[in-house]
């Protein structure tokens, strides 16, 4: 009798847990896509690494603009640093702002930051409404302008065919 209290107890404490617990946590949301254009400019500034090396600091910003977007935003201010190695590639991070002021947080890597480069990204986390979003892009860099005083470079480019997927818990 008294194991069968013991079930019709734990039965109503599941069907209770259930009741209360709205069911958008228990099912995985699903992975959305996106789509648009990304235009930055910034400087670049070089040093020899040795024979027939270089690496390179370098500071981007530029505009996000999605078509489909990344839950109600289409538009994001964007503010990027990186590391490039002509020998390793490019370590990029990237914050992305919403209009809102939302942040959306993106590690980008490429072979080198010049023309033609494919970019492949990962989405790694966010604020606000984008807190805990994930998932990845990709896009080829083309190169609008270069201009060198120095051994700081400006540079301006746009990302050509920037495409990505996302989930946001």
């Amino acid at each position: 009798m008294e194991v069968k209290v013991q079930q019709s107890m734990m039965l109503i404490c599941f069907s209770l847990l259930f009741f209360f617990v709205p069911i958008e946590s228990y099912a995985a949301q699903p992975e959305r896509a996106f789509s648009g254009t990304w235009s930055a400019n910034g400087t670049k500034e070089v040093l020899s690494f040795g024979k027939d090396r270089e690496a390179a600091l370098f500071k981007l910003a530029g505009l996000v603009h999605l078509k489909d977007g990344i839950g109600a935003q289409t538009d994001y201010w964007s503010k990027c640093i990186g590391l490039g190695d002509t020998q390793t590639g490019s370590d990029i991070r990237c914050v992305w702002r919403s209009l809102s002021g939302q942040e959306m947080y993106v590690l980008l890597q490429a072979k080198q930051m010049g023309e033609g480069t494919q970019v492949t990204g990962e989405i790694v986390g966010g604020t606000g409404a984008l807190t805990g979003i994930q998932g990845s892009l990709e896009f080829e860099w083309s190169t609008l302008s270069l201009e060198k005083t120095d051994k700081v470079i400006t540079v301006g480019g746009y990302a050509k065919g920037l495409k990505g997927t996302y989930t946001i818990p």
